[in-house]
């Protein structure tokens, strides 16, 4: 027999038994054979409701993230899972609105009856079309598919529906028992007993403490499974939680065998909203079983964030499990024989509710173990925490003081849809409407952008607006005019930095307030021993609207720095502990602040000899004694901005061992926006044209190994110049990723239709941006490498 054969058969018994057992990943089991078998790139199981939504039932590794078990979704163009066909049907309808892969590759939805009144979707990506062979195998297994589901749901159902009623209901009846055995037990104890009556009463209150742990968590697994336990969010102190947590095992363990260490991500704030009780139990249970392991090492907790979600990873260095031991971590019971388990209320439920709250929280957890080298636990689950970038919208902060946006505006309807526009995109408006209200609240709060109207009832608009650019707290704002009159020259020359006429065209103005934004999120270190100075250059940092990073000991700063972006430094020389030299050398040895740009500000004598040691390490350099704080704020703008300036073509054009992007662009602050992103994430060979035509004549000069291409541009649009480039033998096969301003239905067709690689809608979802910009040019980084 066939070696293939026999891995096939393999694979389908072990889903046969996922399905026999009713073993909860039974539908991500389904999705990841999909996967293997038919060589597919993603696929997602989804329930058809009653109202026509899909519920995802489980999803394969490779798919998108945002497919948790039991959210919703909705497709309006979907036509096969809502049709009243009875047999299955497989259909590749180009305008789905629920794509599985995060890369534009072909994607197909198999619907599959699996009785009269229960309809699945199984949604699937592979990187090459779906043959008509490919849909007569899919619709021909869908049967087999229908069964398999058929046998897990009704197990599922039989297994758990009934125990789970159950216990829910004698959960009073459960518990009284238990604790009247601990009470009479703990009153015993006051009696004058001798020490083997002090032992046995001290070993009966101890098994009726593990017997109602054990209670408790059968209860509310059972409340899991009839979705009676629901998210309770608080706003809690991470740390504080952890050293509450840790300081439980320290008192149990031996402290000189087992060493916790604690890493939390500093961008994440002190209080951030989240399920504590749920994330308390799941990291005491998850501990456990790492001390379990672990008669002498390390156990490593890491915390950082997500997307409105917090992150955690549980490493130690014991002893490891088997493969197959790994399998069933999370059924109950499976690992009852550890005897070193140190929280006495950690029962054999703890791993299998641990999972089971973390997909309650809207998470997902995955474990990797190796005999004899430790096991790693990484799971996430949901969480409020301020300034997360928000997915699908532009890469745009929740509401916050970083995207708090001034609207000047008299007439209300204008303003009622501006609002509404900027909170869809993510900003917190504050709406005035005199210039006098605007004097009044720029006095007592900063904002990142302001939007004025010139026409105000009770002050002349160029007014205000000098007003506001004369301001201590807005000289540093930008001013963005709309109006009905076309005054632009002279709002620029008053210090407007965008004009536009209304109707106002509202796929540019959130391009110009990410560009500000996305400048504004710059963080600068400032590391000066002399105090007064160093609040002088924290406050003109503050003040010109960038993340200031403050510190007066130099030798504290390389700690301080760790894990931390950085965008610009300002640098002493003479410094007490590190001098400024030997600091600046420490940071740029560290790769990734080999590019990061140093102002050096100092007040020492006589440095020129020993800037020797740091040349070519620093940018700019100001003395204290000829040059004041508003020099320095100067020097600072221009830094950032830096970010914000292409390379030029003949320049790029010399280059060999980097990776060269070409953005076909027209609108500047869209230009502005991509570069700086680019740029911020190590891509220094950015060239930039205004058309299609400038871009067919840039890649006839020199070849580029990725092109951004805007699709709606004057001159020559995008469509045009993305054909005209495919026909070049050398850019048959490079990438192409199309830009389109909010996307309507078929933009993604007709970009596919004209050669692009991939599609990425306005405004730019910055993580997702940059995840594609790497993806496409990995093999070039690879041969850099």
């Amino acid at each position: 027999m066939q070696s293939s054969k026999i891995e096939f058969l393999l694979r389908y018994n072990e889903l046969l038994n996922s399905s026999l057992k009713a073993i909860p990943n039974f539908p991500d089991d389904l999705c990841e054979f999909l996967i293997a078998e038919y060589e597919l790139q993603a696929a997602v199981l989804f329930r058809v409701a009653e109202d026509n939504s899909f519920v995802v039932l489980g999803k394969s590794k490779t798919a998108k993230k945002i497919y948790l078990k039991n959210t919703s979704f909705k497709c309006e163009n979907c036509r096969s899972a809502l049709s009243s066909l009875d047999g299955p049907n497989f259909n590749t309808q180009s305008d789905c609105t629920i794509p599985v892969s995060d890369f534009v590759i072909y994607e197909g939805c198999l619907t599959i009856n699996v009785t009269e009144s229960e309809k699945i979707l199984l949604k699937i990506a592979k990187k090459n079309p779906f043959t008509k062979i490919d849909k007569d195998d899919l619709e021909s297994i869908s049967e087999v598919f229908a069964n398999l589901f058929k046998i897990w749901s009704g197990n599922k159902s039989s297994n758990a529906e009934s125990m789970d009623d159950v216990l829910v209901n004698i959960a009073h009846e459960l518990r009284t028992p238990t604790n009247s055995i601990m009470g009479f037990a703990s009153l015993l104890n006051e009696d004058n007993l001798s020490s083997s009556q002090t032992e046995y009463v001290s070993t009966l209150k101890d098994n009726a403490f593990n017997l109602l742990s054990l209670i408790n968590d059968l209860i509310d697994f059972a409340k899991i499974n009839k979705g009676l336990i629901k998210e309770n969010h608080a706003s809690i102190n991470i740390k504080n939680l952890l050293e509450d947590i840790i300081k439980i095992f320290l008192e149990k363990i031996d402290r000189n065998k087992i060493e916790f260490v604690v890493n939390i991500d500093k961008s994440i704030p002190a209080n951030i909203k989240f399920d504590a009780q749920k994330l308390r139990f799941i990291l005491l249970n998850i501990i456990s079983f790492s001390v379990s392991l672990t008669e002498q090492g390390k156990i490593s907790i890491t915390v950082s964030s997500g997307p409105g979600r917090l992150n955690v990873r549980i490493t130690d260095t014991g002893n490891g499990i088997t493969t197959s031991r790994l399998k069933t971590l999370f059924s109950p019971f499976s690992f009852g024989d550890l005897s070193r388990l140190s929280v006495s209320s950690v029962t054999g439920l703890g791993l299998t509710l641990s999972k089971k709250y973390i997909e309650l929280l809207k998470g997902n957890i995955e474990v990797i173990s190796n005999v004899g080298r430790g096991t790693s636990f990484s799971f996430y689950i949901s969480a409020e925490i301020p300034g997360v970038i928000e997915e699908q919208i532009a890469a745009l902060p929740k509401p916050g003081i970083r995207n708090k946006v001034l609207v000047v505006e008299d007439d209300y309807a204008a303003s009622k849809l501006l609002s509404n526009y900027l909170n869809k995109w993510g900003y917190a408006p504050t709406i005035v409407n005199s210039a006098q209200q605007t004097m009044r609240i720029i006095e007592k709060e900063q904002f990142l952008a302001v939007l004025m109207d010139i026409e105000l009832p009770d002050a002349n608009g160029f007014e205000l607006l000098k007003q506001i650019r004369e301001h201590k707290n807005t000289k540093n704002t930008p001013v963005i005019v709309c109006s009905v009159e076309a005054e632009q020259q002279k709002a620029f020359l008053m210090g407007a930095v965008e004009y536009f006429v209304k109707p106002i065209k509202y796929k540019y103005l959130v391009e110009v307030l990410t560009s500000y934004r996305l400048k504004k999120d710059s963080d600068i270190l400032i590391v000066d021993d002399d105090i007064p100075t160093l609040n002088l250059m924290k406050q003109a940092v503050e003040q010109a609207g960038f993340n200031a990073i403050a510190e007066s000991r130099s030798s504290r700063v390389m700690n301080l720095i760790e894990n931390t972006h950085l965008d610009l430094a300002i640098v002493d020389l003479d410094m007490p502990e590190v001098n400024g030299f030997e600091l600046i050398k420490m940071i740029k040895t560290r790769p990734e602040f080999a590019r990061l740009p140093i102002i050096i500000y100092t007040g020492k004598e006589n440095y020129q000899g020993d800037l020797k040691k740091i040349d070519g390490m620093f940018e700019e350099l100001l003395h204290k004694s000829s040059s004041n704080i508003e020099d320095l704020a100067d020097t600072i703008n221009k830094m950032i901005n830096r970010y914000d300036e292409p390379s030029k073509p003949e320049e790029v054009s010399k280059l060999k061992n980097t990776i060269k992007i070409l953005l076909v662009e027209d609108y500047k602050h869209s230009q502005i926006i991509v570069t700086r992103l680019l740029k911020k994430n190590n891509f220094e060979s950015v060239v930039v044209v205004e058309n299609g035509a400038e871009a067919v004549e840039q890649v006839q000069k020199q070849k580029f190994d990725l092109i951004l291409m805007d699709m709606q541009m004057p001159i020559m649009n995008g469509f045009e110049a993305t054909e005209k480039i495919r026909q070049m033998p050398e850019y048959a096969d490079i990438p192409i990723i199309a830009l389109t301003a909010f996307a309507m239905k078929g933009d993604r067709e007709k970009c596919m239709d004209a050669g692009a690689t991939d599609y990425i809608p306005k405004p730019i979802d910055s993580q997702e941006f940059i995840d594609k910009v790497k993806f496409y040019t990995e093999n070039k980084s690879r041969i850099l490498s």
